[in-house]
């Protein structure tokens, strides 16, 4: 039976899940552990030796049971990487990679020399003139190279590293989606967003914005003069809802919120006027740990009117039941693991 396991390291915490299967997947277990300040700086590894030993410590709080495999796919953070959906004729592998080199080197800000690049198509081709999309990644060498040093020190076969967009994308649309148009997906982690934009069969437009629940939780904290842990909890459970008693909660996050939502919102207007043809945004779909805010959707509706709001469904189809009738976990806490979980299936799709 194939076992793969998806590793998600950001600047806070440690995730990881692993799946089994192949026509039949299923989430098998989850581990989760914090990490010391400045491990990690915005996805790249500070110290190597120490986030070895986090990571092992990671694979020592997985539940329901233990890790068994140990071929691992892990992701190089959207903020680290450069990421662009690009439009080029149809030619020969070694004529597009020449092509794709030379529409990258327009793009970047640092030397070829310098990074790791890699491409591959993305939907079908179309026209006369027979285009093709193909996704390009490019990630400096100085990401990638300490990132393979942890994973190679916990003694894990690395089967491939990963953006961070591609396995948001797998872990919460169907494999195949061609018929699939106009999906915004807006992932809310904890120190940043990730904002793709998904349209028949293909990624269009990927972007992140450097804010997310840990500043909700600031702000709260900010403006009703509490503990960081206090305003945490009550984040998680008032949110923006208006509840007797605790309305001074759901109005300051309310308002945290909207500032939020706006810078989103100009990352949406700015994505709008890149795309053509009737590329419009027809849905929104809410993922990561902080779109757990309650009455988040709400508040999306109204920066967005007109345009729905939802939670992603597709990936509860891992979530199996075990023998005692229980799910491994959740499908909220499953939200937290979005990352780690697309990652994982990359096995399903690519072996």
């Amino acid at each position: 039976m194939t076992h793969m396991i998806g590793v998600d390291i950001s600047d806070k915490s440690i995730k990881i899940a692993e799946v089994i299967g192949r026509k039949k997947t299923t989430l098998r277990t989850v581990c989760w552990s914090p990490l010391a300040p400045n491990l990690i700086r915005r996805g790249v590894v500070q110290d190597v030796p120490a986030v070895i030993a986090a990571l092992q410590d990671a694979f020592k709080k997985c539940s329901p049971v233990a890790i068994s495999g140990e071929s691992v796919v892990a992701s190089i953070p959207e903020t680290q990487s450069f990421v662009r959906i690009l439009e080029i004729p149809v030619m020969s592998q070694k004529e597009m990679d020449e092509a794709v080199k030379w529409a990258v080197r327009r793009h970047i800000p640092f030397d070829l020399d310098r990074v790791y690049l890699d491409w591959q198509p993305v939907g079908a081709v179309r026209g006369k003139r027979k285009q093709q999309y193909v996704i390009v990644g490019a990630v400096q060498k100085g990401v990638v190279d300490p990132l393979l040093q942890v994973l190679d020190g916990v003694g894990l076969r690395v089967i491939a590293l990963e953006l961070e967009v591609q396995a948001i994308v797998r872990s919460i649309l169907p494999l195949g989606a061609v018929d699939v148009h106009g999906i915004l997906i807006v992932d809310l982690g904890a120190t940043s967003t990730n904002i793709i934009f998904f349209d028949g069969g293909a990624m269009k437009f990927t972007s992140s914005v450097q804010v997310g629940g840990d500043d909700l939780t600031r702000a709260l904290a900010h403006t009703l003069h509490i503990k960081p842990s206090v305003a945490a909890e009550k984040k998680a459970t008032i949110g923006v809802l208006e509840r007797e008693g605790e309305e001074d909660v759901a109005y300051a996050l309310r308002d945290a919120t909207n500032k939020m939502l706006l810078q989103i919102r100009k990352v949406v207007r700015e994505m709008t006027t890149q795309l053509q043809g009737d590329q419009a945004v027809r849905a929104i779909v809410l993922s990561g740990g902080s779109a757990n805010l309650p009455g988040i959707q709400d508040v999306f509706a109204d920066v967005f009117p007109d345009i729905p709001v939802q939670m992603p469904t597709h990936w509860v189809i891992i979530l199996a039941e075990g023998k005692d009738g229980k799910m491994p976990l959740s499908a909220q806490d499953a939200s937290h693991f979005v990352t780690a979980l697309g990652l994982a299936l990359r096995d399903v799709e690519y072996i």
